[in-house]
């Protein structure tokens, strides 16, 4: 197979290609041929950093480390306690998070526990642009957030991967949400369902609104995340993204009465099925931008890295 293996951590052009034996898969696997990659921040993250690397694998760095975690593709083999999938399954999931998916290859192993039927109403590309993001969002705004109907929640990176996959499960739950973004991704997030629109560049958000039930902050910088903190009302609700940033938030969470937690998720076929479900009911859908070739795979994670993607950012595998 072709994979795409970390040299060492660093730049982009640490990442480079090569050739190695399929995996061999456990009882509880599926050998999956790879049709599309979803690529996420974590994926840079990793590769910039060690100690994000040793943190997400527990400190058990293998001698090859391909990143990678979205994945959609077709079964190729089941191993001997599998009876969910059988060959020419078409599946999506999330793999094997906390650990290295090992995704960013044309095959890959996977737990049966960990993947989901692929829903009709996407092809391999939006299949794989959806685990990460919309399971992190479902966590954020369902599981954490426990977000109702009428509560007033605001949305950062409203045009992001997680934001645009949160408005949506926001709104299916009855909320009013504020989203914000830049002015030139306006309209790709009021298509989304927002009810008012924020323009980060043209104002601070802190001066255009106050007293909202729940933020969820995707921004990775505490300073931002003191701001929203801001807005809160209290007993009002802080979810984000960096767990890591609890010590550095602890206090002003305690000085303006309300409650913040980090997400960080993990594979589940459980809670993908959630997931499913309001994609085959038409509640949420996955919005791709772009789409790489295989060979392209770094400069689709370069387009990630900037910080500036709209939607989900996919590699193609033929």
């Amino acid at each position: 197979m072709e994979a795409y293996l970390l040299e060492q951590n660093g730049g982009i052009e640490n990442l480079k290609k090569a050739t190695l034996p399929a995996p061999v898969i456990k009882t509880n696997e599926v050998l999956i041929k790879t049709k599309a990659i979803g690529i996420n921040p974590i994926d840079v993250q990793v590769r910039n950093s060690k100690d994000i690397l040793g943190m997400i694998t527990q400190g058990n760095i293998p001698p090859k480390v391909i990143l990678g975690w979205d994945v959609a593709g077709v079964v190729e083999q089941t191993g001997d306690d599998v009876t969910d999938f059988k060959p020419g399954d078409e599946v999506y999931g999330l793999i094997n998070m906390p650990g290295l998916g090992s995704t960013y290859a044309t095959y890959v192993a996977a737990g049966a526990s960990q993947l989901m039927h692929k829903p009709a109403a996407l092809d391999f590309i939006a299949a794989a642009a959806t685990p990460m993001a919309a399971m992190t969002a479902w966590q954020a705004v369902v599981t954490l957030g426990q977000v109702k109907q009428d509560e007033k929640v605001l949305i950062h990176a409203a045009s992001g991967g997680v934001g645009h996959f949160a408005v949506q499960i926001a709104k299916y739950l009855g909320a009013y949400v504020i989203g914000t973004a830049s002015a030139k991704n306006k309209s790709f997030v009021t298509g989304l369902g927002t009810d008012e629109f924020i323009d980060y560049t043209a104002k601070p958000f802190e001066q255009q609104l106050q007293k909202v039930d729940v933020v969820i902050d995707t921004i990775n910088s505490v300073e931002h995340i003191l701001r929203s903190i801001s807005v809160l009302k209290k007993g009002g609700r802080l979810i984000y993204l960096q767990p890591h940033f609890q010590s550095a938030i602890e206090a002003p969470l305690q000085a303006a009465e309300v409650s913040g937690v980090g997400v960080f998720v993990n594979s589940s076929g459980k809670v993908l099925a959630e997931i499913g479900e309001l994609i085959r009911e038409h509640h949420i859908l996955p919005e791709v931008t772009q789409v790489f070739g295989f060979d392209e795979l770094p400069q689709a994670q370069s387009i990630v890295e900037s910080g500036r993607a709209t939607g989900k950012i996919v590699v193609s595998v033929n």
